[in-house]
């Protein structure tokens, strides 16, 4: 009896040890985790793609609604304009109401605080939510998961895009192809140096901080031989952008806007939206010139010129013309903005000495706008106070030390400046008023 329960005991403890068909049972084990990890890596793996496609909705939609607005379209035009992005990106009849009029709201950014504030009638910023829901029969479907009891996915995302105004095109040298700048400059906190190809400068500058010198690739900027060491504080103002210049299309629009009492860059020296037909003697005076109002002067020819005398101020008044415009040597203007259609080379020259604005450290009020869509020269002794000179052609000045104080000069071509000294930044109260050119942005 007991030998037998022996045998019957060791045959059990065999059994139990033995490893035989061990692997059926932990190849059905590893199948079905490997079923479940793969349903989860599929079925998340097309959530993301599906994420990423309402990002890249939500994005353009933004855009889109945003650059109606700023054309001068109703909320209603910029909400269509934002449904059809999207319809063409994620057509309703395969991804269902992605979008709805009720997804798309406009508001006011607040890049401090970093919030989005709903604001009937406001055009400076949208929020925009793109969305497959459940309740929208468009929820994204799982393949494997629903199996364990997961039936799909809501999706959302969200996209505010902003307007804004770079500090570039506030106050600074920009210029499309290259900004050449020559030697011992200081420039001032704010002040900023753009080409969307390279900037060029020379030996013992002093860049304070805050300054912005920047192309699009910042590797590509030209330095002497001393390289960093002449110039302080330049690697670290050093950044790469790229900016929509459009220099010659502000031109049109000045020309356009200044005319109109309506209009927000009317300024607000003028006594009449009326233009005053001036006769083209070749010459412009004080005697000729009337303050308060608008001058239009025509030539026979864009080769023609009108002349500003030497020592002539001209003050609170707007000269529109198709001629080429020379300042004699310390001649002034203040409170003036210049518009020329001349698309000569040197549509507007400056002989000596000539002074742009009111030395006035930066008081609102008293600089000059000269707008051409030509080019701008000033040989030597120039000045500028809080005033502005926007070209399609390219712009070439020498200015004397310490004489500038409040500038932007703005070139669809390039930029050769010739400067030495304190090169002052006055922010935008200093400045006259214009049409600035406002980028978008998406802030979140």
């Amino acid at each position: 009896m007991n030998t037998t329960f022996s045998k019957l005991t060791r045959k059990l403890q065999t059994k139990a040890s033995s490893e035989d068909g061990a692997m059926t049972a932990f190849g059905l084990l590893m199948f079905v985790s490997s079923c479940a990890l793969g349903g989860i890596a599929l079925d998340m793996s097309n959530a993301l793609q599906v994420r990423t496609q309402l990002q890249v909705a939500a994005d353009s939609a933004a855009h889109a609604a945003l650059v109606e607005r700023q054309s001068g379209g109703t909320e209603p035009e910029a909400i269509v304009a934002a449904l059809a992005v999207v319809e063409r990106a994620l057509p309703s009849e395969v991804y269902g109401n992605t979008l709805l009029p009720e997804d798309i709201v406009f508001g006011l950014w607040d890049q401090g605080t970093r919030t989005f504030t709903p604001s009937i009638g406001a055009d400076d910023a949208v929020m925009v939510d793109t969305s497959r829901l459940v309740g929208r029969g468009n929820r994204v479907r799982a393949f494997l998961l629903r199996f364990a009891g997961v039936p799909g996915f809501d999706v959302v995302r969200r996209s505010i895009a902003d307007t804004y105004v770079p500090t570039c095109m506030l106050e600074g040298f920009v210029g499309d192809q290259y900004v050449d700048v020559t030697s011992n400059n200081l420039y001032t906190s704010g002040f900023c140096i753009h080409s969307n190809g390279y900037v060029a400068l020379n030996s013992n500058n002093i860049y304070e901080p805050g300054v912005i010198v920047s192309m699009p690739d910042k590797r590509d900027v030209v330095l002497p031989s001393s390289g960093m060491e002449s110039n302080d504080g330049l690697e670290e103002s050093l950044r790469d952008g790229y900016y929509e210049i459009n220099a010659a299309g502000r031109v049109d629009m000045m020309l356009n806007g200044i005319i109109d009492i309506n209009s927000p860059v009317y300024p607000d020296y003028l006594t009449s939206p009326l233009p005053v037909t001036v006769e083209w003697k070749g010459q412009l005076d004080e005697t000729v010139w009337q303050e308060g109002r608008i001058h239009q002067i025509t030539c026979p020819n864009t080769n023609q010129s009108i002349s500003i005398p030497t020592s002539t101020v001209l003050r609170e008044g707007v000269l529109i013309t198709n001629c080429k415009v020379a300042f004699g040597s310390g001649a002034a203007a203040e409170d003036v903005t210049i518009i020329t259609t001349s698309t000569a080379e040197a549509s507007i020259t400056g002989a000596s000495g000539i002074r742009m604005g009111r030395k006035d450290d930066c008081a609102p009020g008293g600089g000059a706008q000269f707008f051409s869509l030509g080019g701008f020269r000033a040989p030597a002794g120039m000045e500028m106070n809080g005033s502005r000179i926007v070209a399609a052609g390219s712009v070439s000045f020498a200015a004397d030390v310490g004489s500038i104080n409040g500038a932007s000069v703005i070139s669809d071509q390039h930029i050769n400046a010739t400067a030495s000294g304190r090169i002052g930044f006055c922010g935008p109260d200093g400045l006259p008023i214009w049409y600035e050119p406002e980028f978008f942005r998406i802030v979140q």
